[in-house]
């Protein structure tokens, strides 16, 4: 009988750790995940306020609020973890392919670096689609007793045939657009190392030339997330709500613009390529945010 109990597990320490075993995944018989629903519960201690700091001053974002973006790395430490407790994943090599991130409540820096732990529910399933087999991930995180995010991400495992061929992509290149361009966005050569060391996300992908070839790049690829960050330090307001989609990887030192499609839709080109589809929700109170 399957046990559904859920018991907190502590979670402390770097990612790289989470990292490395999730490469040696790659050593464990392939099984099928099954159609079984996986529940975790993990508690992190809460991020110290320099590292909030940090974050914030790499991407120019104001010091009120809490970027939406900074919460995923807590998170993605709490999808590791998940995912290294079930038998026969391969965590290594997973394609991600959206995120959705939301906040219950606007948090300032100060809530989250002083109000103690973080608890992190995360359910495990798999989907079906014309495109393939992908793993689901939704994600809760809680503080003091009340939830403060909730999140999802899609990770790819495996491919239909059929799908076999490159996605036509339908959106316009920016120059047919150009009235629409909302900013230009120069990323650095070393921006993925810089990001690795703010979020401890030291994915081999993202720092050498030989190991992003084995995972099939021309050179190393920003990491997603680090490119959702991108996106939002170029908009106007903190944001409450925001669904990617990952279409084409972000090579550091490149420029890239970020066209505004509609009120609510965003893309992020480098040169001709679509990289990043963006949905987002501004906080309906401009004061969300005021501390008196």
């Amino acid at each position: 009988m399957q046990e559904n109990t859920v018991r907190l597990q502590p979670l402390q320490g770097p990612l790289w750790p989470l990292l490395c075993r999730a490469g040696f995944s790659l050593l464990r018989p392939q099984r099928d995940f099954g159609a079984n629903r996986r529940q975790f519960r993990h508690q992190l201690p809460a991020p110290a306020a320099a590292a909030i700091s940090a974050y914030q001053q790499h991407f120019a974002f104001a010091p009120e609020a809490v970027p939406l973006c900074f919460y995923y790395p807590l998170l993605q430490r709490a999808q590791l973890a998940s995912m290294l407790q079930c038998r026969g994943l391969r965590v290594a090599g997973l394609i991600h392919t959206d995120n959705y991130l939301e906040a219950q409540q606007a948090q300032t820096p100060q809530m989250l670096y002083g109000n103690g732990p973080v608890q992190i529910d995360t359910a495990l399933h798999t989907e079906n689609n014309e495109k393939g087999l992908y793993l689901r991930v939704e994600q809760q995180l809680w503080q003091q007793g009340q939830q403060v995010l909730r999140a999802s991400s899609s990770y790819l495992l495996k491919k239909n045939p059929r799908s076999a061929a490159p996605a036509v992509i339908t959106a316009a290149a920016p120059e047919e657009q150009h009235h629409r361009v909302q900013a230009q966005i120069q990323t650095q050569p070393d921006a993925a190392r810089r990001y690795a060391r703010l979020s401890g996300d030291f994915n081999p992908i993202h720092l050498w030339h030989w190991s992003a070839r084995l995972f099939g790049q021309r050179q190393p690829i920003l990491h997603g997330m680090a490119s959702a960050a991108l996106l939002c330090q170029a908009l106007p307001q903190p944001l409450q709500s925001l669904t990617l989609r990952f279409r084409k990887p972000v090579y550091p030192g490149s420029l890239l613009q970020l066209c505004q499609i509609s009120d609510v839709l965003h893309h992020l080109y480098d040169g001709q390529r679509l990289c990043l589809e963006a949905e987002l929700r501004y906080w309906p109170d401009a004061h969300a945010f005021d501390t008196h």
